[in-house]
């Protein structure tokens, strides 16, 4: 379906709702550099290219290179929470600092559950 690097790089960014320029600086590039793969004129980007996308938006890396197997890699779905992998998926289209604040909200509801949990089983 995405035979090039450049339509799976132009459907990531489409599928991110990630603008080239944002996309490039949170993975350490140059918005040219993403330019030139999205308009055919560098095929064979460097290794680092791959692995910063792949880490930044948990893209499968197989994907990436060839366009084979799932677009995103998703850790084990074996949570008991509906969607997890929309969860996940909405999760990693947000930029880092809005991902800290989300990680913030989560262990406050964790730490909270957890204060919480021993205060009912020291009460009567």
């Amino acid at each position: 379906m995405y035979k090039t690097l450049a339509a799976r790089l132009e459907f990531l960014l489409s599928n991110l709702g990630v603008k080239q320029l944002d996309f490039a600086q949170q993975i350490g590039f140059a918005q040219s550099y993403i330019s030139m793969i999205l308009n055919g004129s560098k095929t064979s980007p460097r290794p680092r290219f791959y692995e910063a996308v792949a880490r930044e938006f948990n893209v499968n890396l197989q994907w990436l290179r060839d366009g084979t197997g799932d677009v995103y890699s998703i850790p084990s779905l074996d949570l008991p929470v509906p969607n997890a992998a929309e969860l996940f998926t909405k999760y990693c289209r947000l930029p880092p600092d809005e991902q800290a604040v989300v990680e913030k909200i989560i262990n406050a509801f964790l730490l909270q559950n957890t204060t919480g949990d021993e205060k009912s089983t020291t009460s009567p």
